[in-house]
């Protein structure tokens, strides 16, 4: 279904390429839906974009921008240049930008959409005052993450043959150490993994294979783990050092609050003139083109 925006005719199957081209993207934010609510989905999207640009793009003609022609054939290079290259761009594979002209067209509309979204974003800065009100309701965000330091000692299997094997060697080890040896030695006698002393550096979560991971942030300081099974082998994991969580200072995040609130703010305020144009406009759905 083509849709008409005040003058302006958007065909049918421009929307179709432009859901094309954004269907990988909608298929991320829509893990494990079937292909077809994700092709209908990106149909929305893409109808719901399309509305908005050529209204801001009528707004941004009506303003007669001076567009200054170096400025697009940069902007072109530019596009080129993160898009494969030119002879990428001369197989025309890009579902809307076909030709040179389409892409002058479209690196055009870019600038007057910047000029008019600079115009119409514009509003008060953020005070710190602001900033600092939004780092006492969620300070969850700038809460530095649980770091571990650890040894491992690991007796590599691949085979069911050799799990079982490397299971009772690191179960062996385990009552060595029990027994008083110490497990920077039976690292260095015994791991498969004896580089620098079988040391891991620091690491926090989402670093290490899940079974590795849980045993290691269940252990205290100084504490030996019982044997765990990955996909590597058999591990002995001793727990050197474990740093909690700490809050990172007001004034170390500062700037960065403030700009995030005001990329925020400016969003807020756009949307606001965006809706305006939309209830100003003549939309319509018109079939067979």
């Amino acid at each position: 279904m083509a849709i008409k925006v005040n003058e302006h005719l958007i065909p049918d199957w421009a929307i179709e390429r432009q859901a094309q081209s954004m269907f990988e993207q909608v298929a991320k934010s829509m893990p494990d839906k079937p292909r077809e609510v994700v092709q209908l989905a990106a149909l929305d999207l893409a109808r719901d974009r399309m509305i908005d640009q050529a209204l801001m793009a009528q707004e941004s003609q009506n303003r007669d921008y001076d567009i200054d022609a170096e400025e697009v054939n940069l902007g072109m290079k530019k596009w080129i240049s993160q898009n494969g290259g030119k002879k990428a761009f001369s197989k025309g594979k890009h579902p809307v930008i076909k030709t040179e002209d389409d892409l002058r067209k479209e690196i055009t509309s870019q600038i007057q959409f910047n000029r008019l979204l600079e115009e119409e974003s514009t509003g008060e800065k953020v005070s710190e005052s602001e900033a600092q009100k939004y780092y006492d309701a969620r300070p969850d965000l700038f809460e530095t993450e649980v770091l571990l330091t650890a040894s491992h000692i690991l007796k590599i299997a691949k085979t069911e043959d050799e799990f079982t094997r490397a299971e009772e060697q690191i179960i062996e080890i385990r009552k060595k150490i029990e027994d008083g040896e110490s497990f920077l030695e039976m690292i260095k006698k015994e791991s498969d993994d004896s580089q620098n002393d079988g040391h891991l550096g620091t690491f926090g979560k989402g670093r290490m294979v899940p079974p590795f991971e849980k045993a290691a942030f269940a252990l205290n300081v100084d504490e030996v783990s019982q044997p765990v099974k990955s996909q590597f082998g058999w591990h002995l994991i001793q727990l050197h050092d474990r740093k909690e969580p700490e809050v990172t200072p007001f004034s170390e995040v500062k700037d960065k609050i403030v700009e995030y609130l005001g990329e925020r703010r400016k969003d807020r305020v756009f949307d606001q003139f965006l809706d305006k144009l939309k209830s100003q406009a003549e939309i319509t759905e018109v079939a067979g083109i």
